[in-house]
């Protein structure tokens, strides 16, 4: 590579970082880079400009354009002898595609973003595939393998710690978990959300977790702590000007008037969700609108506003599901839908092979992060009844952990369950509490101790291994580390 295509490289990188806040400058942009790179014959960089020229069109809804783009791009693609790009131009595709409402080409189109992601490991679109395909399925009412799709979505990004991914899979099954109406889960859901995206300023995401975690506080009819939630959205919408967050969270809060008995309130607010709405809806937003305006008429008796607020609601959803049924008929990947069907789930089962509890594996204690701060949580509940408590191991080098992974199998019974915590961290849920729980900390002390580390090429200091009760053990990797931290600064004062 000269230097001519690694200063385009650099300008192009800089360009897919500001794609999504001002998509309009950035695309113009990629087009100078895109005929600078076929100047100096660089496809590589013409085929990168033209994805992100796609995606602009993806943030600005130009999805005939945006096909247009990435199509070319991946026919560029084909006279090169590389597959580097070829995930994210799938990916790409399906995204526009989903934007059309063709949700079977889209989900044909995320199914073979699984299949070559997995073939030159590419796990971002991986999980972008599996969230998309989540998608297709809650929008066509299959909410379970929608649940369980975005769950896997958020297991995968949690393995391979990519925070950003994992929070975006978890609001997605928020969503699902609501209309489930299972309010509790998706708190915990939602809760883990927050925690992952702390380092992440999307202003969109955080008034969805916000909205949702309203909408699930009103399910369970905490109705302080759900008005909190749905003011908090709302201000986020307002401050960031997101119009789609501005109209739900709307709606929200007319719910939240609504279990309050003050139907005049929530029905001055769904005035304001329809008109916020009206600017950019194609029906799906506005039907639920004019049927929570016709519940809320009825609710304080003014049955002729509720008859005129449910014919706008019938208006709207037959236009909207004239339009689905039109789309539905121009969609090529209509026929092949069983199939489509059969191969999604072939591939989404071996990537839930790949990454959940199975217990036919050599390590059958070994569990998934998540399940194991869960199980955490749950056994915390039961207080002092609790018979359980936490062995950790630490040490700076991934080698050192992997080994003590193996020991520390070896020691556990039908009821422990094992987890890598961090590259740093090994976690031993026990099922033992006190002097019995103590023992097997002391027997893997003294493993670590003789085990013979310099046939391995291991020679620095051993791994340290720390027994507590399962009360005092803390609720994530981040307090662990600092608590560690105070204990050896504590010792070393010492």
């Amino acid at each position: 590579m000269d230097k001519s295509q690694r200063l385009l490289d650099l300008e192009i990188e800089q360009l897919r970082s500001r794609l999504e806040i001002e998509p309009e400058k950035v695309s113009a942009s990629a087009e100078q880079c895109a005929a600078r790179a076929t100047q100096i014959l660089y496809p590589e960089g013409e085929i990168k400009s033209l994805v992100i020229m796609s995606r602009c069109a993806w943030n600005t809804m130009e999805y005939r354009k945006g096909l247009k783009y990435i199509k070319e791009a991946y026919s560029k693609l084909s006279s090169l002898d590389t597959d580097d790009f070829l995930p994210e131009i799938l990916h790409v595709h399906a995204l526009h595609y989903w934007g059309q409402a063709k949700y079977f080409s889209a989900q044909q189109y995320w199914i073979n973003t699984l299949e070559q992601s997995a073939l030159v490991d590419e796990v971002e679109f991986q999980v972008e595939a599996l969230i998309g395909l989540g998608n297709i399925w809650r929008i066509t009412n299959d909410y379970e393998l929608a649940k369980s799709t975005h769950e896997l979505a958020m297991i995968v990004a949690n393995h391979t710690r990519i925070n950003w991914l994992e929070g975006k899979a978890r609001i997605l099954l928020a969503w699902d978990m609501y209309l489930l109406e299972n309010y509790v889960e998706m708190l915990s859901v939602l809760d883990g959300a927050i925690e992952v995206l702390k380092d992440h300023p999307d202003s969109t995401w955080q008034a969805e977790i916000w909205d949702f975690r309203g909408l699930a506080l009103l399910g369970l009819e905490r109705i302080e702590d759900a008005e909190q939630a749905t003011n908090k959205a709302h201000s986020l919408a307002v401050k960031h000007n997101l119009v789609w967050m501005k109209a739900h969270s709307y709606i929200s809060r007319a719910r939240l008037e609504l279990l309050r008995k003050n139907p005049q309130m929530a029905s001055e607010l769904l005035k304001s969700a329809e008109q916020s709405a009206a600017s950019f809806d194609n029906g799906e937003l506005l039907s639920q609108i004019c049927f929570q305006q016709s519940l809320v008429a009825e609710e304080y008796g003014d049955h002729q506003t509720a008859l005129e607020a449910f014919k706008k609601y019938r208006k709207h959803s037959i236009n909207m599901l004239r339009e689905q049924t039109a789309k539905f008929n121009n969609d090529k990947a209509r026929a092949s839908k069983r199939q489509l069907e059969q191969r999604a789930r072939k591939i989404i089962n071996l990537i839930r092979r790949q990454h959940e509890f199975d217990p036919d594996k050599h390590l059958s204690n070994m569990v998934s992060e998540i399940y194991w701060w869960e199980q955490l949580v749950l056994f915390k509940t039961e207080l002092k009844h609790s018979n359980h408590s936490v062995i950790t191991i630490r040490h700076d080098e991934a080698e050192y952990i992997d080994i003590c992974t193996e020991l520390a199998h070896s020691l556990c019974s039908k009821q422990d369950i094992l987890t890598r915590l961090s590259k740093e961290h090994l976690g031993l849920l026990l099922s033992d509490k006190g002097e019995s729980a103590a023992n097997v900390a002391n027997v893997l002390r003294k493993m670590i101790e003789i085990y013979p580390w310099q046939r391995r090429g291991l020679n620095h200091a051993l791994p340290e291994v720390r027994h507590q009760g399962i009360l005092t053990f803390p609720f994530t990797i981040e307090q662990l580390e600092i608590q560690q931290q105070e204990e050896s600064d504590g010792s070393a004062t010492e």
